[in-house]
């Protein structure tokens, strides 16, 4: 797949280097990442251009439009993904014409103006980088919960080694505060040197405050540093400057003062970190800690609130005091849990798939359900070519459901041979692609593009199926997903598919799926008799077809929280209900809703089935 990464940097912040890893993870995977953004300084495998996307005057924007707009259609564009405001204005307006979506990465709190309101320019998808900005968008800008997600920024763990922390023997121990100087973090900073390292320094002596960070010739960081030192009479406050080597720093520092990416990446090294950020205290970062670090980026982007000096100064001295009190073990597998790059990418690759599936008005896959496909007393098993008329048609059900002489009682979800065919007719002359679910999962993790006109076939575990539905199904080009249930007893009196059936439907390219083991009531048995339903059929299928069995039903169609919990334990990837789930297929691949087909369906309810829309006809009629 084709990305673009939208910045407008004139200096490095974490947007910019959580850019560039992600991009270079993304190339690891096999897509193609382009960077258009005014400057941009860290070292990145994606291909980096340099354009004013920063420069806000109308003409300028005009021209960024303009650039972005040519930009998407030669390179064949499929998702734009912005991370500023000033990237996702003139992105949102180069968009809004075709299929590419734009996905926009919210590094911080917006202001709360009218417009912001009234009117999003950040696309289809708004990804908060902490819970605390998911909460503000939602709460202050009334940003609807389904154009959200929450997704950390990651780091590439495998440049951040986890190591002992044994700083070297020397006279003095060593605080780094390391982050940007500019901004908010530079009016915390300006707090941190005036009030908080002299407190320490009145107390404990022994110790040297380094300031690691880009010094601008504005800034009011260092004339404060050198009244400090003045007022105190001795250097003990010292501006280090930029560093290229930060490791460096966050190993050989008795203790980090940080926030945001910087905390980050001290932690994965196994150093301690206090977080002091733009907008909170946090403290020393802990299990205590945690839940606060993760929703508000390590203190950055909460609502700003004064920092609080007398916990800083006691947090930073008990830190000194006690360094065996700190597991580096335990941060490194905090962010390990919460921020490693792959995890991160995947969870964004989802957000793209939905992102597109929004922009192409996809967002319902219609996922039908058969129950039996059998010949009937006027069917014949030969088998029609492909044909693009409706002549099939005549053997559907009319408009008002009229499809044979008299349904008998029983015969509800039988669907005959020629209807199924008319019906497969219908797919194939209207331009439909049929999708299994491991197709699904591979356009779910971004790696294969979703068609115009999607639709997945699912059928119930019955033999009928496996020698009526299965040819037509190869005869049209179509895939199909049947559910097996391991105990291969009958059901309703009908044969089941048989392991070897299975193993003959799988190499003629069809999926197989778990229907359970015994198809339980699953509200009436213990959760033993759960899991071996759940767990245990999906074990028994795997090993009669030497392949992974991603998709489950749930039996009865009954779901709540705790079976989809063990379904997801058990290792599936998706599973079907029939009267429950999301309109939006890709929120909960965990609760997909399948929509029946029974032999009283019409022509005109066919079609509503299959146009991408039905489950919100069922919800508005």
């Amino acid at each position: 797949m084709n990305i673009l990464q939208v910045l407008s940097q004139f200096e490095v912040t974490g947007a910019e280097t959580f850019a560039a890893t992600l991009a270079d993870t993304q190339i690891a995977e096999g897509h193609s990442v382009y960077i258009i953004s005014d400057n941009f300084y860290t070292p990145t495998k994606a291909q980096v251009i340099s354009h004013p996307i920063g420069k806000r005057d109308i003409a300028q924007r005009k021209k960024n439009i303009a650039f972005l707009k040519q930009f998407i259609n030669s390179h064949q564009i499929d998702v734009v993904h912005a991370h500023s405001r000033a990237a996702s204005w003139v992105c949102y307006f180069a968009t809004r014409i075709g299929d590419v979506p734009l996905v926009s990465s919210i590094h911080g709190r917006q202001h709360l103006h009218f417009s912001s309101k009234l009117f999003s320019i950040y696309g289809e998808k708004r990804v908060a980088v902490c819970k605390s900005i998911y909460d503000h968008l939602n709460r202050d800008l009334k940003y609807p919960l389904d154009t959200l997600a929450l997704v950390h920024n990651g780091i590439d763990l495998t440049k951040w080694e986890l190591k002992p922390h044994r700083p070297p023997q020397r006279e003095k121990k060593i605080v780094s505060f390391v982050g940007r100087l500019s901004g908010f973090k530079g009016d915390t900073l300006l707090i941190i040197v005036e009030q908080v390292f002299p407190k320490i320094y009145e107390t404990y002596r022994n110790v040297e405050f380094h300031i690691i960070g880009g010094m601008n010739e504005k800034s009011k960081i260092i004339p404060a540093i050198h009244a400090i030192n003045r007022k105190v009479g001795t250097d003990f406050i010292i501006a280090k400057g930029f560093s290229k080597d930060v490791e460096k720093i966050y190993r050989e520092s008795d203790l980090i003062v940080g926030s945001g990416r910087v905390a980050m990446e001290a932690l994965a090294c196994g150093s301690p970190v206090v977080s002091i950020g733009e907008s909170n205290f946090v403290g020393i970062i802990s299990e205590e800690t945690a839940k606060e670090a993760l929703v508000t980026n390590f203190g950055d982007l909460d609502a700003r609130r004064p920092i609080d000096v007398s916990e800083s100064v006691r947090s930073i001295l008990f830190a000194l005091e006690h360094p065996d009190k700190i597991s580096g073990a335990w941060g490194r597998e905090f962010i390990e849990k919460n921020f490693e790059i792959t995890a991160v990418t995947s969870q964004l690759n989802a957000v793209y798939t939905e992102a597109v599936a929004k922009k192409k008005r996809s967002t319902e896959v219609p996922v039908l359900s058969y129950y039996r496909i059998a010949f009937g007393d006027t069917d014949s098993p030969a088998i029609a070519k492909p044909t693009a008329s409706f002549r099939n048609w005549k053997y559907c059900a009319d408009l008002f459901g009229n499809n044979r002489a008299g349904i008998r009682e029983g015969e509800e979800h039988l669907i005959s041979a020629r209807e199924f065919e008319a019906q497969l007719t219908f797919l194939k002359s209207n331009g439909f692609t049929s999708l299994n679910f491991f197709d699904l999962q591979e356009i779910s993790a971004f790696k294969k593009r979703l068609p115009q006109k999607p639709v997945v076939l699912t059928f119930d575990p019955l033999a009928d199926n496996f020698s009526n539905a299965a040819p037509l199904l190869q005869r049209y080009g179509f895939t199909a997903v049947f559910m097996v249930q391991t105990n291969q007893q009958s059901i309703d009196g009908l044969q089941c598919i048989s392991f070897d059936q299975a193993r003959k439907l799988q190499a003629n390219g069809f999926e197989i799926g778990s229907f359970s083991h015994a198809k339980p009531k699953m509200n009436l048995v213990a959760d033993a008799e759960k899991v071996n339903e759940i767990a245990g059929s999906k074990k028994i299928l795997e090993e009669e077809l030497s392949s992974a069995v991603i998709t489950f039903t749930y039996p009865n169609g009954y779901v709540n929280e705790m079976i989809k919990g063990m379904v997801k334990d058990a290792g599936y990837v998706f599973a079907l209900c029939m009267e429950e789930g999301r309109r939006n297929f890709w929120l909960d691949p965990l609760k997909v809703r399948r929509i029946k087909v029974f032999a009283s369906t019409s022509k005109f309810s066919f079609w509503k089935k299959t146009s991408g829309r039905y489950l919100w006809y069922k919800y508005v009629y």
